[in-house]
C-alpha cells in the first residue's frame, strides 16, 4: 500500500574514486593530462569540502592497510572521516581488477582462487566494521562466462551461494549487497538481473544479504528501475544500497545521474519513498571527459531535486495517478509540473 507520509530521502554518498578521471579500453592511461597523485585521505577531504554528501564509499584491496591510493590504516580513515563529518557508507572489495580474478572470484573453478576471494571480502567486512559502516557490496564482475561450454553454471552458482553464506555468517551485523549487471566484463555474469539476485538471496538464506541496485545496470538490462525497486523492497526490503548514474540503455556509461532518464527516475524516487528505502544513494560515475568534482555535484543536485519534486507534488498525487491508471493523465501531470502548461 502507498506510504504517503514517508519522510524525504536525504542520505547521499559518493564512491571515492568518482573524483578521479578514469581510463577505458581505448585510453588505458586515462583522460587526464597529468597523473592523479591525490591520496585516499585527500579525496575524503575533498568530499568534505564539497559539502554535498553525508558519506563516502571505499574500494578495498588485498593488503588490509592499502585503501585506494596510498597506504593508510583504519585509524587514519576513521580520523579523516570524523574530521570532515562524513560516514563510511560502504566498502567494496575489488573483485574485478586483478589478473588472478580473470576466471572468477567466489565462483571460480579453482578452489584457491575462491578462498583468496573470500578472504579479500572478509578484509572488506573487517574494514567496514572497524570504521562504523554496516554495508559491504559485492559486484561479481569477473564471474560468469564468455563462450559456450566454458562454465559449469550449476557449480558456479553453488560456489557463490556457499561463499556469500560464509561471508554473511562471518559478521551478521554487516549487510552484504549483491550487485547485478547484464554484462561486462564477462559476457554472461553469474548475477545479471535484479530477479536473479533475489533468487540467490533466497538460496543463501541469510537476513543480512540483499541487493545493491546500480540504476545504470538496471537500465542497461532493459529493466524498469521503478519496478526493480518495488520488487527488491517487496515484503523483506532487500534493497540494501543504490549506485546512482545514467546511460542510454546500450552500455554502462556511468553518466551524470538524471541527465538522460529524468522522468523514469522520478517514478523510481516515488517508489523509494513508497517502500520506505532508508539506506544511502551513492554516486557512481566515470567522468571520462567531464570535470569529476562538478559531475559528482550535478548528480547529487539531481537526486536532491528529485526528492524535492516528490515533496512538492505530494505522494498522494502520485498514488492517485497510479490508482487512476490513465497514461494520458500521468504524462499531462508530469509535463505540466516539469515544463508548465
Amino acid at each position: 500500500m502507498p506510504t504517503s507520509g514517508s519522510q524525504p530521502l536525504h542520505k547521499y554518498s559518493v564512491i571515492l574514486n568518482n573524483y578521479r578521471r578514469p581510463s577505458d579500453r581505448f585510453m588505458a592511461g586515462g583522460y587526464a593530462m597529468e597523473a592523479d597523485t591525490r591520496t585516499t585521505i585527500e579525496l575524503i577531504e575533498l568530499a568534505g569540502r564539497q559539502g554535498l554528501v553525508q558519506g563516502v564509499e571505499l574500494i578495498a584491496v588485498e593488503n588490509p592497510g592499502d585503501i585506494g591510493v596510498g597506504t593508510f590504516n583504519q585509524a587514519d580513515i576513521k580520523a579523516v572521516l570524523a574530521d570532515n563529518g562524513l560516514a563510511l557508507t560502504g566498502v567494496m572489495p575489488n573483485l574485478w581488477g586483478n589478473p588472478w580474478q580473470q576466471y572468477g572470484t567466489l565462483g571460480a573453478a579453482d578452489p584457491a582462487t575462491r578462498r583468496r576471494s573470500i578472504d579479500l571480502c572478509k578484509k572488506a567486512i573487517d574494514l567496514a566494521a572497524a570504521c562504523g559502516s554496516e554495508y559491504v557490496g559485492l559486484w561479481p564482475g569477473q564471474d560468469g562466462s564468455d563462450y559456450i561450454f566454458e562454465a559449469d553454471y550449476q557449480c558456479m552458482w553453488e560456489w557463490w551461494v556457499e561463499g556469500v553464506r560464509e561471508l554473511a555468517d562471518y559478521n551478521p551485523a554487516i549487510r552484504i549487497g549483491l550487485e547485478p549487471k547484464p554484462n561486462e566484463p564477462r559476457a554472461y555474469p553469474v548475477i545479471n538481473s535484479a530477479a536473479k539476485a533475489l533468487v540467490m538471496i533466497q538460496d543463501v538464506g541469510r537476513e543480512n544479504v540483499g541487493v545493491c541496485l546500480d540504476v545504470g545496470h538496471s537500465l542497461f538490462s532493459a529493466e524498469n528501475v521503478a519496478e526493480a525497486i518495488a520488487m527488491l523492497q517487496g515484503r523483506d526490503r532487500r534493497l540494501f544500497h543504490l549506485h546512482m548514474n545514467d546511460n542510454y540503455n546500450t552500455a554502462d556509461l556511468d553518466m551524470i545521474f538524471g541527465s538522460v532518464h529524468t522522468i523514469e527516475f522520478i517514478e523510481a524516487f516515488y517508489w523509494l519513498r513508497r517502500t520506505g528505502y532508508s539506506h544511502f544513494m551513492s554516486v557512481d560515475l566515470f567522468a571520462y571527459r567531464t570535470e569529476a568534482t562538478r559531475s559528482v555535484e550535478q548528480s547529487v543536485r539531481w537526486m536532491k531535486a528529485m526528492d524535492a519534486f516528490i515533496d512538492r507534488c505530494g505522494m498522494q498525487r502520485f498514488d492517485a495517478l497510479i490508482a487512476e491508471a490513465d497514461p494520458t493523465a500521468a504524462t499531462a501531470f508530469l509535463r505540466e509540473q516539469l515544463l508548465g502548461g
